[in-house]
């Protein structure tokens, strides 16, 4: 049984703007315009948790795409940030991690609305979606004969 193609607007909005964002990625990547960071990691010691992240340095934004599996809180993230914009406070509080702060955060699509029992607004059909763009772009990357078989074999 196959699964009916969603058609509601955020799914179809996402999926658009997700075809926009890995093409970009993928084709700055092949002219040498883009810096990629692609990984893939998971808990020895946990086997529920699995992380897939892409980051994207391209001339003019930052993007980063990672989505997450820890049951029951699997979540997903993008943030496209604008390079030329300088970083407001709360963009800096956002990228609290990583120094430093790549600009003003543009564009953010995330499951955000954490409650005791997970998070309330989970969508898995988002979350699918966003997973089957971090892994097409990680396939590319890991395609493209820029990757070392050793490295291959660490992702």
């Amino acid at each position: 049984m196959t699964e009916k193609k969603r058609t509601d607007f955020n799914y179809c909005q996402l999926e658009n703007n997700l075809i926009y964002i890995s093409g970009s990625i993928i084709q700055a990547y092949k002219s040498n315009k883009c810096e990629l960071t692609v990984c893939h990691e998971y808990d020895e010691n946990d086997a529920s948790l699995r992380v897939y992240i892409v980051d994207a340095n391209l001339e003019k934004s930052f993007i980063e795409l990672g989505v997450y599996f820890k049951w029951p809180n699997d979540n997903y993230i993008i943030r496209i940030w604008d390079k030329s914009i300088t970083p407001t406070d709360k963009d800096k509080k956002i990228w609290n991690e990583k120094e430093p702060c790549p600009g003003h955060l543009a564009w953010q699509y995330e499951n955000e609305d954490l409650s005791e029992e997970g998070f309330s607004n989970f969508d898995s059909g988002l979350h699918k979606l966003i997973y089957e763009y971090v892994k097409k772009i990680q396939d590319f990357y890991l395609s493209s004969g820029g990757v070392s078989p050793e490295i291959k074999n660490l992702l």
